[in-house]
């Protein structure tokens, strides 16, 4: 990751980190170390506006169906391949699509047959704890 130095007034700027971001996605995976199962998660970026974690669900992840009460999210594919459960439906997903979930609507991600790369953008940002609201 990329850091630059602040042109903006200091008063205006609350975020972590405090200055602007430049990141090569490819560079990130290769460096990082996956859990054997489950979520690989880090928060990147975060104001009291949006958050922006870049993550991958393992090969043969599924995380749960839930719902958001509070955050928008933003998920954008950028690599692998998987499934989203959108509307009721478990749809496929790759790189480049874009899944865009208000809060309230029930949604799900899967990796069944490899890993799943992507961003997830709440807006605006979680709140303390948690907004996750899981369904059965």
């Amino acid at each position: 990751m990329t850091t630059c130095a602040p042109e903006a007034l200091k008063g205006l700027i609350d975020s972590v980190p405090n200055v602007a971001v430049l990141l090569n996605l490819q560079d990130y995976y290769t460096q990082r170390t996956l859990p054997e199962k489950g979520v690989d998660s880090e928060v990147v970026y975060e104001c009291p506006r949006t958050q922006m974690m870049i993550r991958t669900a393992v090969k043969g992840t599924t995380i749960g169906r839930h719902f958001h009460t509070v955050c928008d999210e933003y998920v954008i594919v950028v690599g692998g391949k998987g499934e989203i459960y959108v509307n009721g439906e478990w749809k496929p997903v790759k790189l480049g699509d874009v899944h865009v979930c208000p809060r309230g609507i029930a949604h799900d991600t899967r990796a069944l047959e490899e890993n799943l790369q992507y961003l997830s953008i709440f807006t605006p940002h979680l709140p303390a704890g948690t907004d996750i609201n899981w369904l059965q």
